[in-house]
């Protein structure tokens, strides 16, 4: 969504009082770039959080005012939820993560599979969204095709995705946004052309969420997931699945839940007080939104779109300043060296030092941040990058300053300068 605002709107110092991390002590000797790993969790999560473990942490939905208030609580949480995307609260999945949630989407599709059938994976995407659909295709008979990332930069290219499909494709499975390279994949004329050939197609948003808040009806996707304990909440996994799609799939829920919608893919139910508390997330998106536009009756999906699109352009300025400044080091940056088309995502590998080394000299300097292959194994191999030190990754959020950047940036000079 585009805003017609200058990056500098974004109120950052209004935004960190928003976080108790920020409060501590801690936080004026790190600068924390590692938030595609998990981001802090906003106070009123925080605050629901805890107000559920203490007065609340009994069995919900019983005949008593504890047991009443707790339910009260997690529906609330479910609600403000699905307000927050724009969607029908019984679309939506509430799961222990995103990977839990794709492993039980892909064994809900196994009955409908069969050896005539075809299933098409990026191979640019988190292990989450290709191995149990490689699971199911062993089980079912299935072809599994793999939509190959270039060799060289990590780019899928429509023109191979179109060479896969056809009229036995049931299902494409794609990252909105690459968790190394950052790179903003065109998903809705990806579910367009997925859907000319009649093929359900699933797209991995927990990349894209945290710097983009999703449009998730607008995409057409059959299928988006993403985790909010990346987007300042806790940790679980919302998976949203289209009505029609819902009633083609295998329960995976107690039998004697089949016809509670919201509950059919939910194989073990996650923790209350995280659902509860995601009620906060909503009053989050509240607050920012009347901090920087004033008194609103906009939806809570508008206000959070509004807000994230001032976050989008706060981090994206802050992105620019570090790839600028990788331009003068010995590091390959894996993907784009531009902002252009990309979120602010930033994986790199050194010429002279390992990453694992690279991380270690980071935080003793006050840099949090991580080596790995961030679970993109087979993206890494593609690209030739040796999987058990992985790339080193600066992932921004909105709560990031000029000053983090700016440490950042003197740290990574002085180790590669030395």
């Amino acid at each position: 969504m585009e805003l017609e605002a200058d990056p500098s709107v974004f109120d950052v110092d209004f935004a960190r009082e928003q976080f108790p991390f920020f409060e501590l002590d801690a936080s004026k000797e790190w600068a924390f770039f590692d938030n595609a790993g998990g981001t802090f969790p906003c106070r009123p999560v925080v605050d629901r959080l805890t107000h559920f473990y203490r007065s609340n942490r009994v069995q919900p939905y019983g005949d008593n005012p504890l047991a009443a208030a707790a339910g009260e609580q997690m529906d609330e949480g479910r609600s403000v939820m699905a307000e927050l995307l724009g969607v029908p609260t019984e679309t939506l999945t509430i799961g222990p993560s995103t990977t839990q949630n794709l492993n039980t989407l892909s064994i809900a599709c196994a009955p409908f599979l069969g050896k005539a059938d075809e299933i098409i994976v990026s191979e640019q995407d988190h292990e989450a969204n290709i191995g149990g659909w490689e699971r199911v295709a062993r089980q079912t008979g299935a072809t599994l095709h793999i939509w190959p990332a270039n060799a060289k930069d990590g780019e899928l290219d429509l023109a191979d995705l179109e060479e896969l499909l056809s009229k036995r494709t049931r299902i494409v499975c794609m990252t909105h946004c690459s968790n190394i390279l950052g790179t903003i994949n065109p998903v809705q004329k990806i579910i367009r052309l997925g859907h000319s050939y009649g093929a359900r197609v699933v797209i991995d948003g927990v990349s894209c969420a945290p710097h983009s808040w999703p449009d998730i009806l607008s995409t057409g996707a059959d299928v988006y997931c993403f985790s909010t304990y990346k987007t300042y909440a806790t940790h679980l996994g919302v998976m949203y699945v289209a009505s029609d799609f819902l009633e083609e799939l295998t329960p995976q829920c107690h039998f004697f839940n089949v016809e509670k919608t919201g509950a059919r893919l939910d194989a073990a139910g996650p923790d209350h007080a995280s659902i509860a508390a995601l009620a906060g997330l909503g009053e989050f998106f509240q607050t920012l939104h009347s901090h920087h536009f004033g008194a609103s009756d906009k939806t809570l999906y508008r206000k959070a779109s509004e807000v994230s699109a001032l976050m989008n352009q706060h981090e994206m300025s802050l992105c620019k300043i570090l790839l600028g400044s990788l331009r003068q080091l010995p590091i390959r940056v894996i993907g784009r060296s531009s902002a252009a088309g990309r979120e602010a995502n930033v994986s790199l590998v050194c010429l002279a030092v390992s990453s694992a080394s690279l991380a270690s000299l980071l935080a003793k300097k006050g840099i949090a941040t991580k080596n790995a292959h961030f679970y993109a194994y087979r993206l890494l191999k593609k690209l030739g990058v040796d999987t058990d030190e992985g790339v080193v990754r600066f992932s921004f959020a909105h709560y990031n300053t000029k000053d983090d950047v700016t440490h950042l940036v003197n740290a990574l000079t002085n180790i590669l300068g030395e």
